[in-house]
């Protein structure tokens, strides 16, 4: 018996050199996997680009729908139904952001980039253009991927004071997805067009000057706006961005960089905050103070422009002359869209995740700019017209000229929601359908009948009708 416990017992140490070893391989692997992280030693590199591509590998879209398709072969009765909950501002009419493929059913070529419509659906005017005579092969040069005109869409929109229309485009299925931004008359004629990574919405003052979004890639930056953190961004390119303003020729005349801003204002905190992130500012959105505001703001003036920092779910006011960062706000908001300032110089934005007290989320708020208070003011019902608002990206708000009405685009449901601010309470839902059916047709598919399907809702303003009959020369 002795013998045979014996002998079992020799026998299990012969495994026990092959034991260590491989804990001890198991042990120098783990302490090596600590140092390239900790130390960014090989095979960090490598590993940061095989997680990057798989990162870009999950953001391609399906290019066999067109561009903005949420679902496609739902039940509907027809294109774009709306509905009314309440009396809406009488002298004013909508101008919806469409896109390419957008109504064909009216823009039958190429679809309708934008329209002017009533609030029963009617449409009174679109704009409409070929994407290839936009942005050639050689304007792309500069983006990798799938890069060709067929690869641009419509992100935003605003009318000029003489009518004519402002459009900015972004790419899918390329990098960087930032692409440009074009001009049209009223008559859609193309006035002209840039390819100069400009994005997400412009705005045109009532001066005719054009604040765009702006962006560059930088490779291999290692510090947060100068400070001696490292940036950790795992693709080796980020996105530098700030504000760009145009003369209504389309002709530069002042851009400023965030990170340059940042470092001149000392306000580099900012960065510090998202100092892992390829994309540290993200700007989304910029807007210029108004005299009410500039009362209200020591040290802001009027023109100084307003612009929103979606990483850092901040706003800042920017220096107009000297692109100097003046104030910061934030607390509230989270990852926030769109700001616009009201005629009583109070700030409304498109608040995407910020709403732990309604019940998606997503939801407008009003920020006092001097208190920096914020209230929401829409939803105050969930269960009522709107209630559900969910937009975890994208998405945006319009105030109306007097500031008691709001257009809120909830881009990834495809709503479009009209909101009285002063009651919280909906008014008037557009819903954006449009029948793919030529689109498909055109990919080489064969859809027998329409094909409604429900598309993204990138935007909606107001434009007044006393403009719309000086733009139509009635």
């Amino acid at each position: 018996m002795a013998g045979r416990f014996l002998s079992r017992f020799s026998r299990s140490f012969e495994y026990l050199p092959l034991v260590v070893t491989l804990i001890s391989a198991l042990f120098l692997a783990f302490l090596w996997g600590a140092a390239a992280v900790k130390w960014k030693i090989f095979p960090h590199s490598l590993i940061a680009k095989a997680e990057a591509g798989f990162d870009a590998l999950s953001k391609l879209e399906d290019d066999s729908l067109p561009h903005h398709t949420i679902r496609s072969e739902i039940e509907a009765d027809g294109v774009d139904p709306v509905t009314s909950y309440g009396p809406a501002p009488e002298d004013t009419l909508v101008l919806m952001t469409g896109g390419f493929d957008y109504r064909r059913d009216l823009c039958p070529d190429f679809g309708c980039i934008a329209m002017v419509m009533e609030r029963d659906g009617t449409v009174l005017h679109t704009w409409e253009y070929d994407p290839a005579k936009l942005f050639t092969a050689d304007m792309l040069k500069g983006h990798a991927g799938e890069r060709g005109p067929d690869k641009t869409y419509v992100q935003g929109v605003d009318l000029a004071p003489n009518g004519d229309l402002v459009v900015t485009f972004q790419g899918t299925n390329m990098f960087p997805y930032q692409v440009g931004v074009a001009r049209f008359g009223w008559d859609g004629t193309l006035k002209w067009v840039k390819a100069d990574m400009s994005h997400h919405w412009p705005t045109v003052t009532s001066n005719g000057e054009i604040l765009t979004p702006i962006a560059h890639i930088e490779r291999n930056g290692e510090k947060v706006a100068g400070t001696r953190q490292n940036l950790n961004c795992k693709s080796g390119a980020v996105y530098q961005e700030g504000v760009q303003m145009l003369d209504p020729d389309g002709t530069e005349h002042a851009r400023y960089w965030m990170d340059n801003s940042l470092r001149k204002s000392d306000k580099q905190g900012l960065a510090f905050a998202v100092r892992d992130d390829c994309d540290p500012y993200h700007v989304n959105g910029v807007d210029e103070v108004n005299a009410a505001m500039a009362a209200r703001v020591p040290e802001v003036s009027v023109g100084d422009l307003i612009v929103s920092l979606r990483s850092s779910s901040s706003l800042v006011v920017v220096d107009k002359e000297e692109g100097t960062v003046k104030d910061v706000m934030l607390g509230p908001m989270v990852a926030q869209h769109s700001p616009r300032v009201l005629p009583d110089g109070d700030i409304i934005l498109f608040d995407n995740m910020g709403g732990s007290d309604t019940r998606k989320g997503t939801r407008i708020l009003v920020l006092d700019p001097a208190t920096q208070a914020a209230r929401r003011v829409f939803p105050v019902d969930m269960d009522g017209p709107g209630g559900d608002l969910d937009s975890l990206e994208e998405g945006s708000v319009r105030p109306s000229p007097d500031g008691h009405y709001a257009l809120i685009a909830e881009t990834l449901n495809g709503r479009i929601i009209e909101a009285d601010l002063r009651t919280g309470k909906a008014v008037w839902i557009y819903t954006s359908i449009s029948d793919i059916a030529p689109a498909l047709k055109d990919r080489g598919q064969k859809p027998d009948g329409p094909v409604y399907a429900l598309m993204q809702t990138q935007g909606a303003d107001y434009i007044t009708r006393e403009d719309y009959r000086r733009f139509s020369g009635e």
